[in-house]
């Protein structure tokens, strides 16, 4: 089974040291005027903004082999669509991985928007159709339905899309939506339809999934728990005679360095920053508000009492501690290089072949990662094609050692 790894593009400031300390990249401090780099001023007439260090983060994640990069639908951030947009013609193959809520859609706009992208960038798009972390959240946002009903209507929403998608004229009475007669016609029709993830850990996500999805993705966590979760969303897609088309994913971040020792040096300075921010105890009061599902995860995990860095690891060279001081999605393959490879490989012994990694700052790390770790998992074929393309830095230095 090949592997793709995608990274991730930081829409809401980047991370070297606690989310809102301003040594941090960015205008998404709490004193944008003390930051580093990258501060969109546009009183001043600034050259260089925030969406100009996105298209740098964007492009090494291209350079090192990465498929595609993640956009995280944040209420604070930059929004996805708008973004990768505007990184798409920066970009070659880059694919870009969109959240965004049905709800906030009609799902003609969201074919047409869709299509439109897709004959401007080549195919490059890839849903990742959410439903909020929160009724509380959501309820803001003006969603007043309840967390299984907003899967419902994804499922709707996604039938109609594909329905858009595959006729001219396309018709559907649902409880959500309504369809009579549209559909994509002329040149839109020749754009392919996006690959859909989605995700959750409810059972109503898990319908979802069955039903629409070409990846499920998940948080990492422990492998049994991952396991079992692939296992229950095969055994609803079985119902759907899709068993053998959903893939799965996986989304964890990453610190890796040349040794274990230097990871976890890394992770204690995390850790103990955090701490001393008081991140633990807003972490803790956040968490009321988070859907059931999420809470439960968060109680499994960090609910307990921790005295140190390490006791967030709940196996070799995977760590929480991510999620103790808030910075999701929670997890970690903490280590050196061949800890880490060991530790995707692990993974992919489940049946994930799809991998959202990456950590802070998310530049370095790409280049980290894209350097020591993905070689690991290219193909026969990439890997001969390399070595026969390969050539002396010094003219005469492979006839010298010959002879």
């Amino acid at each position: 089974m090949s592997i793709e790894f995608y990274s991730r593009l930081p829409l809401h400031g980047e991370t070297q040291f606690i989310p809102g300390d301003n040594r941090n990249r960015g205008d998404w401090n709490r004193s944008p005027a003390e930051s580093t780099g990258a501060v969109s001023q546009f009183e001043i007439g600034d050259d260089f903004t925030y969406i100009d260090y996105l298209s740098q983060v964007a492009r090494a994640a291209e350079i090192n082999g990465f498929a595609g990069a993640l956009l995280v639908n944040a209420p604070f951030g930059d929004e996805p669509w708008i973004a990768s947009a505007l990184l798409a013609r920066e970009t070659k193959r880059l694919r870009f991985v969109d959240a965004f809520h049905p709800g906030h859609f009609s799902p003609w706009q969201a074919t047409q928007m869709a299509a439109s992208f897709q004959r401007g960038s080549g195919g490059r798009l890839v849903w990742n159709i959410i439903q909020g972390g929160s009724d509380a959240m959501q309820n803001a946002l003006g969603d007043t339905l309840p967390h299984d009903e907003r899967y419902e209507r994804a499922i709707e929403f996604l039938d109609v899309v594909k329905g858009f998608w595959a006729n001219e004229s396309f018709h559907y009475a649902g409880r959500f939506y309504q369809a009579n007669g549209m559909g994509l016609r002329g040149p839109l029709r020749k754009a392919k339809i996006p690959l859909i993830c989605s995700a959750g850990a409810s059972p109503a996500a898990k319908r979802l999934a069955a039903k629409h999805s070409d990846y499920y993705l998940m948080l990492a966590e422990d492998p049994e728990v991952v396991a079992s979760h692939i296992a229950d969303v095969r055994a609803l897609a079985r119902e759907h005679g899709r068993e053998d088309q959903i893939r799965f994913g996986l989304s964890v971040d990453v610190i890796v360095r040349e040794t274990d020792e230097a990871a976890f040096a890394e992770a204690k300075r995390i850790f103990e920053e955090g701490v001393r921010a008081g991140t633990v105890q807003m972490t803790a009061a956040r968490s009321a508000q988070m859907s059931e599902t999420n809470q439960s995860r968060y109680r499994r995990y960090n609910d307990r009492a921790v005295n140190g860095f390490g006791d967030l690891f709940i196996a070799p060279n995977l760590w929480g501690g991510f999620g103790y001081v808030g910075i999701p999605p929670g997890f970690a393959f903490v280590g050196g290089y061949q800890s880490v490879i060991r530790k995707i490989r692990a993974f992919a012994d489940l049946g994930i072949s799809m991998f959202f990694i990456n950590g802070y700052p998310h530049l370095e790390e790409i280049y980290r990662l894209g350097e020591h770790v993905l070689p690991h998992f290219r193909s026969p074929r990439q890997t001969q094609a390399e070595t026969l393309q390969a050539v002396p830095l010094v003219h005469g230095i492979a006839e010298a050692n010959a002879a």
